[in-house]
């Protein structure tokens, strides 16, 4: 009668430091949690005093008649402009992430023609379609396009996509926006002739500073939180985001909106 009682007793003493490891434990990561948030909020917004100052700076050496007589000083300036324009972008969706993640992420949705808001998207990405020698096609057919969304985070999930499609392509890139209208959703898909990603990898492309392994070759820069915003803003909105993939092929991503 005294073996198996202690044998209860050994299981229980063992299951209650099994139990009490395991809470420490989510204790622990809770905390790093939190201190990693705090640690990149800090951050981003000690970055954001400097990114105004060199804004400003910048934006007085592109006005200055000296500047823009001399080729060499005015590209510098422009180069200056465009890197200080770049760095606030990354701030802005680090910040935009870390107010989703606590829960005080709120979306000023309007009535949206999301063929209007491509269309301005596809101004400010032309430029880089043409300097890379690329080709950018538009297949518009959905005829309605109206939609409940927020126009900053739709924009900017746009140019994500867009953006993504010009950096992970061969040589020179294709890239191809489609709307069409189902039954009961408008659907927004961007394809890309590109370099496309293996099978293994695509479960894991919307997770937060993920980025596919490629070695010690890194000739796309980023910090894997594109596709991870993306998707957040897509769950935001109750909209379904898809993604398929051909290694060596194309890759396209799908969002399916519900009308307005």
């Amino acid at each position: 009668m005294m073996i198996p009682s202690l044998i209860v007793s050994g299981i229980l003493f063992v299951t209650i430091i099994f139990f009490t490891y395991s809470i420490f434990v989510i204790l622990r990561q809770k905390q790093l949690s939190e201190m990693q948030k705090d640690f990149i909020n800090n951050m981003t917004h000690e970055f954001k005093t400097p990114i105004s100052t060199i804004k400003i700076s910048a934006d007085v050496f592109n006005n200055d008649p000296l500047i823009a007589n001399n080729e060499r000083l005015k590209r510098y300036a422009s180069i200056v402009a465009e890197q200080n324009q770049r760095l606030n972008h990354q701030v802005e969706k680090v910040l935009q992430i870390a107010k989703i993640e606590r829960d005080e992420f709120k979306l000023n949705k309007e009535p949206l023609h999301l063929h209007q808001i491509i269309e301005e998207c596809l101004m400010v990405i032309k430029l880089k379609i043409e300097t890379s020698h690329g080709e950018l096609n538009t297949q518009l057919e959905a005829k309605n396009d109206l939609i409940l969304a927020d126009r900053l985070h739709l924009t900017n999930v746009i140019h994500n996509l867009l953006d993504n499609a010009i950096k992970y392509c061969k040589s020179t890139p294709v890239v191809t926006i489609i709307t069409e209208n189902t039954n009961d959703k408008l659907k927004l898909m961007v394809r890309d002739e590109g370099i496309g990603i293996a099978k293994e990898y695509q479960e894991k492309i919307f997770q937060k500073f993920y980025r596919v392994p490629t070695g010690n070759v890194h000739n796309v820069k980023g910090f894997g939180l594109g596709l991870f915003y993306v998707k957040s803003i897509c769950q935001a909105h109750r909209w379904k985001i898809t993604f398929d993939s051909i290694l060596h092929q194309e890759t396209t991503v799908t969002i399916s909106m519900n009308y307005a």
